[in-house]
């Protein structure tokens, strides 16, 4: 299928977020406001990968917790295959739940270290009820574990007891286990070894290919996006200020505040 010729899955239209940075005395009505999203209209298709890449506080992040319902918009909308998120019924917001998936930059931290890595992965099977057996959830668990390239006794050990890159295995596979349309990348091999980053990506462009999922995928680092990405949104201070194929934007960019990033990664 043409990546570009479907309905987009998730779509968000001219997004608004402010934060409150300081509060009035007393009646505590908002007294500062700071913008960190300021008009971004965003879309992925099926099986596409949108790189979206900025420095720190540039917005990225802010925009991905959005398009995955963790976090409200101040204005604007996000839609869910044409239907606005936060005007969905109780069973339509499940599906989306369900079909958006994150992975953050600290898979450990994003774990219970009082969990087995079968209940972290099993989590999201419990949650969204989607399993009617604990037989059927072990077998998916195990599954799953085997897909990212994981051994099986792995599923009886604890988060601590993982190295990072054996840990964001986990949180892939914890994401994937529900098979989301997309996955929200979220700077998701930022604090590896750079050998064990390499792993990881190519781990995630592999179970793309076998899935058909769509990544939104966070970075600060232009390199690594261009490596992963179909398009590239390119973020500072909330704005979108470049937008392209990952080809344009990497190897021509208009933008000076892109060229810079272009040439920081190498």
């Amino acid at each position: 299928m043409d990546k570009n010729s479907s309905q987009a899955i998730l779509k968000g239209e001219n997004i608004i977020r402010d934060f409150i940075v300081e509060r009035k005395a007393i009646i505590g009505t908002p007294k500062k406001m700071f913008r960190a999203l300021d008009d971004v209209s965003f879309e992925i298709n099926e099986g596409e990968t949108v790189g979206v890449v900025g420095e720190s506080g540039s917005g990225k992040s802010t925009l991905g917790e959005i398009l995955g319902g963790l976090l409200k918009y101040s204005s604007g909308k996000v839609f869910y295959k044409s239907k606005e998120i936060f005007k969905m019924n109780k069973e339509e917001f499940h599906n989306y739940r369900k079909n958006v998936q994150f992975i953050f930059q600290d898979p450990k931290g994003s774990m219970n270290p009082h969990f087995k890595i079968r209940d972290v992965v099993a989590e999201p099977l419990i949650t969204l009820k989607i399993c009617s057996s604990q037989e059927e959830i072990d077998s998916k668990v195990v599954d799953m574990i085997k897909k990212v390239g994981l051994e099986e006794d792995s599923i009886d050990k604890y988060p601590g007891e993982l190295s990072g890159g054996q840990c964001q295995r986990v949180a892939i596979a914890r994401a994937l286990i529900v098979y989301p349309e997309v996955i929200i990348c979220d700077e998701a091999v930022s604090a590896l070894d750079v050998s064990v980053q390499a792993q990881i990506l190519n781990l995630l462009i592999d179970l793309q290919a076998q899935f058909n999922i769509s990544y939104i995928f966070i970075s600060h680092d232009i390199g690594v996006v261009n490596y992963m990405s179909d398009r590239i949104i390119v973020m500072n201070r909330g704005e979108i200020v470049e937008t392209g194929t990952a080809e344009e934007v990497f190897f021509y960019p208009k933008e000076e505040y892109t060229k810079k990033l272009v040439e920081s990664s190498f």
